[in-house]
């Protein structure tokens, strides 16, 4: 029988604690598959690289020397040191599922494609590590001979774990860290646009544990974290059109459908919401907000009656309002006349 291919698993972390430990605990499960472990510690303080050396001696473990203030350098690291034929990126909150990892291999090994997709899942974890119910989503790729119209629809894209990558096919690429909040995204659809050998399995390669501290978790609860995550979205879009323009394959539909993937990042460029919208205009001369690209009732019936360009203005001053309301309210308590300089 045929070597199954020999896979790198990469996992960075900072003050994993359980979460890291469980997700060890799982690669070490895999069975029949030779692979290597590498953790790249980024930093951790609450002594998380000495309690895993304890507990799982066969990882190969490396230190970066401070924080980096993103897993990307941590996975950059790691794919510098890794020897494996194949590379599996997971965060230390995934939970990899070994039959799903056992049926990418195989896949791998089939076809010798340049990517394996697979199915994904997400749930919800309280504090305590606990799976909350009927929180558990299975997330599906979409089909390898569409992938560029797919990204342009703005359909799920593989995240950090669902896909297996043959380490020569992407030694030369990196993990983008100005785009951290949604570095994976980013990384999947450079690749995607690269032109290699894509293949698709219909099995769960891992679970995603969102908890209140992740990125996710975070980016829709708060406004600042939200910024964060549509201006990455914007600076990936505009990748995609590169990349798409150098490859002549930059058509009218795309055109099209990037000047509504641009759209949703319009909001939280409302202070220089000008220089984008007027892009917008050059790929799409007819673009109108419709239902389609506008899920809220209220702002589509608003952009009607007063035009885009006035509502963005609105909005970006209702949110500029809101935000200093809500610093004011956050001021400590403690202040007091006295310490404010009043008598």
């Amino acid at each position: 029988m045929t070597q199954l291919p020999f896979v790198s698993i990469i996992i960075p972390t900072y003050n994993g604690g359980i979460l890291t430990e469980k997700t060890l605990s799982n690669c070490f499960k895999i069975k029949k598959i030779p692979v290597e472990v590498i953790v790249v510690d980024d930093g951790s303080t609450d002594g998380t690289p000495e309690r895993l050396v304890e507990h799982f001696p066969a990882i190969r473990l490396h230190r970066l020397p401070n924080n980096s203030g993103s897993g990307s350098a941590g996975r950059n690291a790691g794919l510098a040191l890794a020897r494996g034929h194949y590379v599996k990126f997971l965060d230390h909150d995934d939970l990899i599922q070994p039959r799903g990892f056992k049926a990418e291999c195989e896949e791998a090994l089939r076809t010798d494609a340049d990517i394996v997709m697979a199915r994904w899942g997400v749930v919800c974890i309280d504090g305590k590590d606990r799976f909350l119910r009927n929180t558990r989503r299975i997330l599906t790729p979409p089909d390898p001979g569409c992938l560029p119209d797919a990204i342009l629809r703005g359909e799920s894209m593989p995240y950090t774990a669902a896909a297996l990558y043959k380490r020569s096919f992407v030694s030369d690429e990196y993990w983008d860290a100005s785009v951290s909040v949604i570095d994976d995204y980013d990384w999947f659809c450079r690749l995607a646009l690269k032109g290699g050998k894509m293949s698709r399995i219909d099995t769960i390669s891992y679970f995603w544990r969102l908890h209140p501290e992740s990125i996710q978790g975070r980016s829709h609860g708060e406004s600042e974290m939200y910024d964060r995550f549509m201006f990455a979205r914007c600076r990936v879009y505009e990748k995609i059109e590169q990349r798409l323009q150098s490859l002549g394959q930059l058509n009218r539909l795309r055109r099209q459908l990037l000047a509504r993937r641009y759209y949703d990042c319009l909001r939280c460029h409302s202070p220089h919401h000008r220089a984008l919208l007027a892009h917008m205009r050059s790929l799409d001369p007819e673009f109108v907000v419709d239902a389609t690209c506008e899920s809220d009732p209220r702002a589509l019936w608003l952009i009607h009656r007063i035009g885009l360009p006035s509502f963005l203005t609105l909005y970006g001053f209702t949110r500029r309002f809101t935000g200093a309301v809500r610093g004011l309210r956050r001021r400590p308590a403690s202040t007091s006349l006295a310490s404010s300089g009043a008598v």
